[in-house]
């Protein structure tokens, strides 16, 4: 008998810690982002108000699959109680993930979206998004919303990616002229004519050097786009010293610099997955911003990815207007948007807070 266990908790529960790791290998990739420890500095650091849960699906004792979820409570019109429920760590990962093998997925989305739909608990709206193409889970919660009474409203995004197996002249023939190609010539004769400069490939530093030359850039960048640096925030830092220090022991993280005579002017950090090149951060100093720093940098490492036969460079999620320029090829970012119509309240809180 299959069956549902609900499990809350404030910070990753370590006894869980290696059933999680034993699923996560099984689960579609991309899924570093759930890894325990990137979830364990998430809970951490950065939930705030959210409340973390489980639904382990287990047969007979054993667990097949681990749904991973939180909630937040919130007032609509200032006195009405309203309940999200999100994939675990929304908005700081980028590719949701169910933890069970593809040929459980079905199944597993299928006992524990009917517990969260029995009414055994209570909530308003279930937003289950960055879902990429080809994730199992997308087709198998698709399948369970069709044959619900729920109201749904599904949402397809971008993902944007560079096919690195085509030829490096085909990737360069499918960028933009103007905003890729005569942009990174400009590029290259100005920063040639001025000085000294030269990528630099994940230098041998410690996480402290890393986070100590990156956070300036960051801070200065987003200060000019008039936004807030996470880097700003103590606990930001701490949960990026924490991602970056352990994937650099998992040979997962990359980072790549742009040095100008004897300053660092740019900075990209990503991780490696099965060939795949994710990009995840990135920033420029902008006093250097006539060497076009950002644009320099990426054409620099989607070439060098394409050299050490990467198949692909992922841009994440996010569809900004730049990543147009760099290619036209994207898949899917499927998001589902559940309401719970079930009951009057339900019903009554919908209708007016639409």
């Amino acid at each position: 008998m299959i069956t549902v266990e609900p499990v809350f908790f404030e910070k990753m529960p370590e006894e869980l810690n290696e059933e999680w790791s034993r699923l996560l290998k099984s689960a579609e990739p991309p899924n570093f982002q759930y890894d325990f420890v990137y979830m364990s500095a998430w809970t951490e650091f950065l939930r705030g108000n959210w409340h973390p849960f489980l639904l382990l699906v287990k047969e007979g004792g054993a667990i097949l699959g681990i749904f991973p979820l939180m909630y937040l409570d919130e007032k609509r019109k200032r006195i009405l109680p309203y309940r999200r429920i999100r994939f675990l760590g929304s908005t700081y990962t980028d590719f949701s993930v169910i933890l069970t093998s593809k040929d459980k997925m079905d199944a597993l989305v299928g006992v524990a979206m009917d517990w969260i739909s029995s009414g055994k608990w209570r909530w308003e709206l279930l937003i289950l998004d960055d879902l990429m193409e080809g994730n199992p889970a997308a087709q198998a919660i698709k399948n369970w919303l069709e044959n619900s009474s729920m109201t749904c409203e599904i949402t397809e995004g971008k993902y944007y990616y560079i096919n690195l197996e085509k030829s490096w002249e085909e990737i360069l023939s499918e960028t933009s002229k103007k905003a890729v190609r005569r942009s990174n010539n400009l590029a290259r004769n100005r920063i040639t004519k001025a000085g000294a400069w030269e990528v630099v490939v994940n230098p041998e530093w410690d996480t402290e050097r890393i986070i100590a030359e990156a956070a300036p850039m960051h801070i200065e960048r987003q200060s000019d786009l008039e936004r807030e640096s996470f880097y700003s925030e103590d606990k930001s830092r701490e949960f990026m010293r924490t991602v970056i220090e352990h994937n650099r022991s998992t040979a997962r993280f990359r980072s790549y610099w742009l040095r100008f005579e004897d300053v660092y002017i740019a900075y990209l950090f990503g991780f490696e997955q099965d060939g795949v090149f994710y990009a995840w951060n990135m920033a420029f100093h902008p006093e250097y911003s006539q060497f076009f720093p950002s644009k320099l940098l990426m054409f620099e490492l989607i070439k060098d990815c394409h050299e050490k036969k990467y198949r692909e460079f992922n841009f994440m999620r996010g569809e900004s207007e730049y990543k147009a320029k760099w290619t036209k090829d994207y898949k899917v970012n499927y998001k589902y948007e559940v309401f719970n119509n079930r009951g009057l309240y339900r019903k009554i809180i919908h209708s007016i807070t639409k």
